[in-house]
Formats: C-alpha cells, sequence, structure tokens
C-alpha cells in the first residue's frame, strides 16, 4: 500500500507542476526581441554632444515606429561618424558581435558590401515595387547585388542667413560677384555635394561617355574643362570655402563665420532651430549654361553579418514595413526630416512638406521628381559610387583641382583614366 501512495503521490506531484509550467505560460510576458541597430552621422570625427542627441531622437522616432508595428520588437541603438564606421563594424564583426542592421548612406552601404561586412539585401518583386527604381540602382552594384535598402532621402538645396545675405545668387556669376563684396559661401569638397554644378556647364554629357569608355567630343571636353575650370577659381577666390563635410558648414553657417552653403533637407531642423526665422532656403544657383542638377541622397538600411536565424527574420519584417506606405507617409510627416522613396507616398508629401518649409513645390522636384535631368545625374553618380575605388580616384582628381596642384587639361585626362577604371 505504501508504494501505491508514493505512486500516486508522484503523479500528482507532475500533474501539479504541469499545471503550474502551464499557467506561467500563459501569465508570463515573452522575452522582447532585440535588434541591434549601427549608425553613421555626418559628424567627421568623435561624436560631439549635439550630434549624439541627434542620433538618440532619430533612433527614438524610428522606435515608435516600430512600436507600431511590431511591440515586442526593440532597437539596441548604437551611433558612429561616417569616417569610422566602416572600421567599427568590422571590429564588432570580427568578434561576433555585429549589428544585426547598420542605417547609413547609399555610398557607405555599397563600400562596407564590397568589403564583405553585409550581406546583400533579398527583395520580391512585390517588395521592390514599393521602391523607387532609380533609388534601387543607386544602391545595387555591377553584380546585381542590393547592397541595402533604401528608406528615405534628402534633397539638396541651398542655405543661408537672411541677415547677412538678404538676396541669394540665383547664378553662378551672382555667386562670384557677391563673394567679390565680402559674403562667404561655403560648399563641401566630395563629388556628391559638387555634382549640382556640373549642369550649369553642361559637363555631365563628358562623364557620362568617360564612364562608358568612350572619347567625349571636342565640345563636351571643353565643357568639362570649363567646369574643373570654375571649379579651381572658385577655390582661389578668398569668401569661397570649401570644407570637408556638411557638418562644418553647418556649424560655420549657425556661427556667422558663413553666409550661405549647400545643405541637405535633412539639416534643415537643427539650421531652423539655430537661425529661426533668419534661415533662408532655396534652390542652388544655375551656371552660364544651364540650372543646377542636384541630387538626393539616400538613407539606407543593411544587413549585418552576425544575426541569428531569428534576428535576420526580425530584420527583413522590419525592413519590408518601413518602405510601407503607412510607415513612409509617416516617417516624412510626423519627424520631418526626410522625403520618402515609395513612388505612391512621394507626391502627397512633397506638397506638404514644401509647404511647411516654405519652399515652392517646385524646388523640390529638382530632387524628387521624375525630372530626366534629375534622374540622370542621381544615375551617373550612382554608376561612379557603385565602385568604391572608382570613387576614390575621382575624389582624389577633384581634391587636386580645388587644391590647385594640377591644372584642367590634366584633371579632364585624370578623371578620364580614373572613369575608364585604370590608375590616374
Amino acid at each position: 500500500m505504501a508504494a501505491r501512495r508514493c505512486h500516486w503521490s508522484l503523479v500528482g506531484l507532475s500533474s501539479l507542476l504541469a499545471a503550474l509550467l502551464s499557467a506561467c505560460s500563459q501569465t508570463a510576458p515573452s522575452l522582447p526581441r532585440v535588434l541591434r541597430v549601427a549608425r553613421s552621422t555626418s559628424d567627421p570625427g568623435n561624436l560631439n554632444v549635439d550630434e549624439t542627441v541627434r542620433s538618440r531622437r532619430v533612433i527614438k522616432q524610428v522606435q515608435a515606429l516600430v512600436q507600431e508595428f511590431d511591440p515586442g520588437l526593440h532597437l539596441h541603438p548604437s551611433s558612429f561618424s561616417e569616417a569610422n564606421l566602416e572600421r567599427e563594424i568590422a571590429r564588432q564583426t570580427n568578434s561576433g558581435l555585429g549589428p544585426d542592421l547598420i542605417i547609413t548612406n547609399g555610398n557607405t552601404a555599397l563600400a562596407l558590401l564590397h568589403n564583405k561586412l553585409t550581406d546583400p539585401i533579398p527583395l520580391s518583386a512585390d517588395e521592390r515595387a514599393q521602391i523607387s527604381s532609380l533609388a534601387l540602382n543607386r544602391i545595387t552594384t555591377a553584380e546585381g547585388q542590393i547592397a541595402g535598402l533604401p528608406v528615405s532621402q534628402y534633397v539638396q538645396l541651398a542655405c543661408y542667413d537672411k541677415r547677412r545675405l538678404p538676396e541669394p545668387p540665383a547664378s553662378l556669376d551672382a555667386l562670384a560677384k557677391a563673394s567679390g563684396k565680402g559674403k562667404v559661401f561655403g560648399l563641401a569638397m566630395h563629388l556628391e555635394d559638387l555634382y549640382w554644378t556640373l549642369g550649369g556647364f553642361e559637363a555631365t554629357a563628358a562623364l557620362q561617355m568617360m564612364l562608358d569608355r568612350g572619347s567625349p567630343s571636342n565640345d563636351n571636353k571643353r565643357r568639362l574643362n570649363a567646369w574643373l575650370g570654375w571649379l579651381q577659381n572658385a577655390s582661389f577666390q578668398q569668401n569661397v570655402l570649401f570644407l570637408n563635410n556638411q557638418v562644418d558648414l553647418r556649424e560655420q553657417l549657425i556661427k556667422g563665420q558663413l553666409d550661405w552653403i549647400t545643405c541637405w533637407s535633412s539639416q534643415l531642423p537643427q539650421l531652423r532651430t539655430a537661425l529661426k526665422e533668419n534661415l533662408g532656403v532655396t534652390t542652388l544657383p544655375s551656371g552660364p549654361l544651364g540650372k543646377a542638377t542636384p541630387i538626393t541622397r539616400m538613407q539606407v538600411w543593411a544587413l549585418g553579418l552576425n544575426s541569428s536565424s531569428r534576428q535576420r527574420a526580425d530584420s527583413m519584417r522590419l525592413l519590408a514595413f518601413m518602405v510601407e506606405p503607412w510607415a513612409q507617409k509617416t516617417l516624412a510627416l510626423k519627424y520631418r526630416t526626410s522625403f520618402p522613396i515609395n513612388p505612391k507616398v512621394m507626391p502627397i508629401v512633397q506638397r506638404q512638406l514644401a509647404t511647411e518649409r516654405h519652399l515652392d513645390p517646385a524646388q523640390l522636384e529638382l530632387g524628387l521628381t521624375n525630372k530626366p535631368s534629375t534622374h540622370h545625374a542621381n544615375a551617373l553618380l550612382s554608376a561612379i559610387s557603385s565602385d568604391p575605388q572608382r570613387m576614390t580616384a575621382v575624389s582624389n582628381v577633384l581634391n587636386n583641382v580645388i587644391f590647385g596642384t594640377v591644372n584642367t587639361k590634366e584633371a579632364s585626362m585624370a578623371l578620364e583614366q580614373a572613369l575608364a577604371g585604370a590608375k590616374p
């Protein structure tokens, strides 16, 4: 009998334990799922306090959006300057603790994939339909791999201090005259930031022919040399400054050291906070042969290498959500820091943000609509930037032009070699 009582006691204990475990599984909340997110900022070195605060605010905004999509999914952010991002991603990845997602610009995303620090993005036909085909082309390698998912874009504009420059220049000639009268202008040295000046000299055709390994016509060569000559002459002017990055341009405009700068729409909230009603925003100046050809700069989300299968699945679901119309519209209109890349949402947001930012909608069309000139500009720059070695070679040529170490003829020949893939 004792043995039987013991048997039933064990059975009862097993039943009780099973009941308790069942109750726990029904009442205990599931553990949150975490994705590690690394984000690049435009700060050139160690992040300053303001840049760190802004970076955290951006991630917080994205986290709030994610909560609408999946309350159990959390983002664990870290921020690095664009200059340090690739090194940090390599260090973390080699230790097995790399991020699941990397938020950066298109050129950096291409470089990360080229250096085998990220995985290419697989997209279905339905997912491709949610993204501007031009945006996808700009982030696709020559081998057909997609280096990251474009989530938003910024348009290039001119920003100025109304107190110091009541009337912004509408042309490069007017800019030169204003600089001669003591007004100080600032430009960034990178091809992405200077590309808008090519249109004013109709010099893009020569670059395209060089890229296609063809020989530009004499007219196209003259236009390219005219552009290179303007670039060099502008750098020799006392009141036209070429700086390393947009952060320096922004800070010097705020401090009153510059009167006018090229800027990106992503910078407008910071500039408006600092300059308030004194901030002026307009289109970039035209050149002697045509209008400026500004491009758009993309925010791209790339896949890290150290994700578990669950983290990769969560990452892919999140990426798909970020380009859906509701998320695109919310990102643009609620947080007002970017423009959408979903072609169905772009026209709606463009009109509303243009009004709120005191811009004529036509001023944003240069960067955000289907104008052939903008498509051509973005496509040409994409073809150059998709090859990091080619991009570096072209940047070196432009730096030499700005520093005055080569003449325009030498620079034109070096560009032809760089774009064709040979060493200049």
